[in-house]
């Protein structure tokens, strides 16, 4: 029987094929010096039949399970405190939601990084007309993870609520500036143990420094391709769409959020958390092989997407990467050395629409392509 992980979101399963050909279903046994795996009662009868979180066509292959941990993730969040930020309370709003982002609980283990534009704290220059990418690059507040307990016992939670606290709107918004200092921030934080996002909260069109969206999105573009991060963008009144949803797209995250502003605390919060989620559930670590001596074929690996653990599982195709994407699929980091599975964003999207959504990954058996 299966182990399973909630990710905050889809449920994850790693099923470790160790090469039995004639097992019908996972029986918590590795083969031939394996490790063992740990049973869960919530998911026994997981992988058996047509019903299972896994496939039938993989059910030869698979006779040991293992449970799959999600990459740690670190968000880089830029925030806009231009003097616009003072209209129709948004910028009291934004913080409100941002200060019960990082105070709940379910935030745990995510590592934050904090920086405000225009802004010269910590280090002068992110602003107009300096567009000094090095001083936008430095974190208000350095990236560290939160944990579940009070602002008194969570030193990172502490620093992020006082920093918003003590931040006040004024200024332009050399956005060119601040997002080029975020993802170099988090192009150079990038690491494959780990992934690092941007998310970019604004309310306004560029002004100041460098004002072409094409050249802003090609920032997020070239963030994405050189180290894999992705680029939220969360917009609130006041923003352009297609300018904000041009950014979103070049970096990975396909549109941008665009928040009401009679709603924008609950609004910013609950996107807040989708994009907490959305980076736990759609990355995933590439599990380790049973046996030492065996590693992992990564020509030998399969995933499978089911609605809800016993739901019936369907088998999703990989693709070469990123840019080779079409539907429901799947594809490696790297793909001559993997190390992460990765959802296509439609894949993603499936997943986070159905919060039980089971995502299985099965080793041993040739991959199916698309």
């Amino acid at each position: 029987m299966a182990r399973t992980t909630g990710l905050l979101g889809a449920l994850v399963v790693f099923a470790v094929a160790c090469g039995s050909s004639n097992s019908n279903e996972l029986t918590g046994t590795s083969g031939a010096g394996g490790a063992s795996a740990t049973a869960g009662s919530e998911t026994s009868g997981v992988f058996t039949g047509s019903t299972g979180t896994g496939s039938d066509e993989f059910a030869a292959c698979a006779s040991a399970s293992l449970v799959g941990e999600p990459i740690p993730v670190t968000l880089f969040i830029m925030m806009d405190r231009s003097g616009s930020m003072l209209d129709n309370q948004k910028w009291a709003n934004a913080t409100t939601a941002l200060q019960a982002f990082f105070q709940d609980p379910e935030s745990a283990g995510l590592s934050v990084a904090l920086r405000f534009f225009p802004d010269e704290q910590p280090v002068a220059g992110c602003s107009a007309p300096s567009c000094s990418v090095g001083a936008c690059a430095t974190p208000l507040v350095d990236a560290a993870a939160l944990n579940a307990q009070p602002a008194y016992a969570d030193p990172q939670q502490k620093a992020l609520v006082d920093a918003l606290k003590a931040t006040s709107p004024g200024g332009q918004t050399p956005m060119h500036a601040a997002l080029a200092g975020a993802e170099a921030w988090a192009t150079a934080h990038a690491g494959s143990d780990h992934r690092t996002a941007v998310i970019l909260l604004t309310d306004g069109e560029p002004q100041g420094c460098d004002e072409n969206i094409d050249h802003i999105a090609q920032l997020a573009a070239e963030s994405q391709s050189k180290a894999g991060v992705l680029t939220y963008v969360i917009g609130m009144v006041g923003s352009k769409q297609s300018q904000l949803d041009a950014i979103a797209k070049a970096g990975g995250s396909t549109a941008a959020f665009l928040i009401d502003k009679g709603t924008v605390t609950t609004e910013l919060r609950a996107q807040l958390k989708k994009i907490k989620t959305a980076q736990l559930a759609c990355t995933l670590e590439l599990p380790g092989s049973p046996d030492p001596t065996k590693p992992v074929d990564p020509e030998l690996v399969n995933v499978t997407m089911a609605p809800k653990a016993g739901g019936v599982a369907s088998t999703i195709p990989q693709v070469a990467s990123k840019a080779a994407c079409s539907g429901v699929a799947w594809y490696y980091d790297t793909p001559n050395a993997p190390a992460h599975i990765i959802l296509c964003p439609a894949a993603c999207t499936a997943a986070e629409d159905n919060p039980d959504t089971v995502v299985t990954v099965v080793l041993g058996c040739a991959t199916k392509v698309l």
